[in-house]
């Protein structure tokens, strides 16, 4: 199984190098506010109820869209709309009639807590296609604490359960796992089985914004291992197709808790506008990643001849990772994961994992034996 495993990392490690080079354009995010009704323990653009960059004019952004139209396939070139929080601009629905118009399908990022029926219909008939919504818990303690909004916990439910129950609309749950609701996992996944939800995305909180210094959003060792577990048992239960986000690569969990290999898209297939104009890859990355900005430079020569540092990333192998064996695979984790002006890897799951590698790999193989009997 190792072997075969690494036969396919090793064809897709050729297949990425491909799409390095061709950096087709296939998901644009537009970070449409940075103002936001929530006020997040984990929030990595530290975002705020008023904060002292406006919204982008919805004209600046459609502009971007128009201009690119000619170079790609609008009809594969998904739009996400994240902040802060989209749903705080009233200009939502004509925005998206626009894009729609243009023949970008699109979708939005949302805590929920604005997603009423009403909303959801206004937004669906301009020509929405996707939906992500955020649930950090089984309970309103856990979910509230992290999202430090009173009632958001019910909120966030009622909104997965308007948009499970939308037929056509492309949707998934988002949860971050954290101290306080992995113990949860298994009521939380038993819940949205309830509500009909299919896709479930997990991730865990890397440390910057307000997450940097808070011992309770990181996860241990045996946590994190925990969290794997959960996840591959999830998918071979069938019951909902829970996958871990593009993070950083797995090793032995590669493939069992994703439907492809670790492949970092940033600046490869995804570019960001963000806020202030600035140009860059998911909106993550800020700082010295951000290639541009669209009121001084032209948004498609800047993807066309810039991004270099996201896809030649030779440059990461230093530190830790230049004599780590899986290198090849990994090509320095995600990019969120290192220091925006140093580029020191700040957080390495191998590391993590390799803490307790003879335990898990005791788990595989007594796993196994009891696959093999029954």
């Amino acid at each position: 199984m190792r072997l075969r495993k690494n036969m396919i990392l090793s064809l897709y490690h050729e297949h990425k190098k491909a799409q390095a080079k061709l950096h087709n354009l296939t998901y644009l995010f537009w970070e449409c506010t940075l103002r936001c009704n929530f006020n997040c323990v984990h929030c990595g653009s530290d975002c705020a109820k008023e904060n002292i960059v406006p919204d982008m004019p919805k004209e600046d952004f459609l502009k971007i869209l128009s201009d690119i139209r000619p170079h790609v396939n609008p009809h594969k070139t998904m739009v996400v709309i994240t902040g802060g929080e989209p749903l705080v601009r009233k200009d939502l629905e004509e925005t998206g009639r626009e894009m729609y118009n243009m023949g970008y399908p699109w979708g939005f990022v949302t805590n929920g807590w604005g997603l009423s029926q009403e909303r959801l219909d206004s937004l669906l008939h301009a020509g929405l296609r996707s939906v992500t919504v955020s649930l950090d818990g089984y309970t309103e303690e856990s979910h509230e604490w992290f999202r430090g909004k009173k009632g958001s916990w019910l909120r966030a439910l009622n909104a997965i359960s308007r948009v499970a129950g939308t037929p056509g609309l492309k949707y998934d749950v988002v949860t971050c796992v954290n101290k306080k609701n992995i113990n949860d996992l298994h009521k939380l996944k038993s819940m949205l089985v309830s509500l009909e939800v299919k896709h479930w995305r997990l991730f865990t909180v890397f440390p910057k914004g307000r997450a940097k210094d808070n011992p309770l959003l990181k996860l241990s060792p045996e946590e994190f291992v925990q969290l794997m577990e959960f996840i591959r048992d999830t998918r071979k239960e069938g019951k909902i197709i829970a996958s871990y986000g593009c993070e950083g690569y797995l090793a032995d969990y590669e493939m069992e808790v994703r439907d492809a290999p670790f492949f970092c898209r940033a600046g490869i297939h995804i570019a960001s506008v963000l806020a202030n104009g600035d140009i860059s890859a998911c909106p993550s990355l800020r700082g010295d990643y951000v290639q541009g900005n669209i009121y001084k430079d032209n948004f498609w020569t800047v993807w066309n001849t810039r991004y270099q540092v996201m896809r030649d990333r030779r440059w990461t192998k230093t530190g830790k990772c230049a004599t780590c064996k899986s290198y090849k695979f990994c090509q320095g984790n995600g990019l969120h994961l290192r220091d925006e002006k140093t580029g020191e890897l700040l957080h390495c799951h191998l590391e993590m994992m390799g803490k307790l590698q003879p335990a898990i790999k005791q788990r595989s193989i007594f796993s196994k034996a009891v696959s093999f009997f029954t």
